[in-house]
């Protein structure tokens, strides 16, 4: 069977995209970072049960909303203007960061690949290959080096455990704030 999906026009919210799923076991209320509202729905359920369900979540939906526009706005606002570098200048920049902040910690890695990327900044493998975004080119010089730091404690911890925060604390003193600051970049804008 195929998934049935409906758009339907709201009063307040306006195009809001009603799908029934066979998987779906809850009702379920999702929002994009371009803002597109969907309602994902049980086969079980009416599509009139799933309007009201909308109806009570009204107020939610337009905090995630405004929250999704000062994210992009936040972003528009506070990026460089990348296109004045090609990109192979881009990556260099980018990698002799990676070998500057690897020998001065002493985390070294075995090979680096700078990527353009749609969902992460970054990611180790378990070989210890380290990829990051050319989007990086776009934060902050401090973020961006939180990032390149965040992949080099990954060569020593392959998880987001308590372990691993501890040691990225030595070189942060509160990571995590500074990874709340980092959502705050929408790397689909940059």
């Amino acid at each position: 069977m195929k998934t049935e999906v409906k758009l339907i026009f709201h009063p307040t919210l306006g195009k809001v995209h009603f799908r029934k799923s066979r998987k779906a076991r809850y009702l379920r209320l999702s929002i994009d970072s371009s803002k597109e509202i969907r309602v994902t729905i049980p086969i079980s359920v009416s599509l009139k049960s799933a309007e009201k369900f909308l109806n009570s979540k009204i107020d939610w939906v337009q905090k995630q909303l405004t929250k999704i526009d000062n994210r992009n706005q936040f972003t528009l606002n506070n990026t460089v203007n990348s296109n004045l570098l090609c990109k192979k200048e881009i990556k260099e920049i980018i990698r002799d960061r990676l070998n500057e902040l690897s020998q001065f910690h002493r985390l070294s890695f075995n090979r680096s690949f700078i990527r353009s990327q749609k969902t992460r900044w970054g990611s180790c493998s378990a070989k210890n290959n380290i990829n990051l975004n050319i989007k990086l080119i776009n934060l902050p010089a401090d973020l961006r080096d939180y990032v390149i730091m965040h992949e080099l404690v990954h060569t020593k911890v392959k998880n987001h455990s308590k372990i691993f925060w501890n040691e990225m604390a030595k070189y942060y003193p509160n990571p995590k704030a500074i990874d709340k600051k980092l959502k705050k970049y929408n790397l689909e804008l940059l």
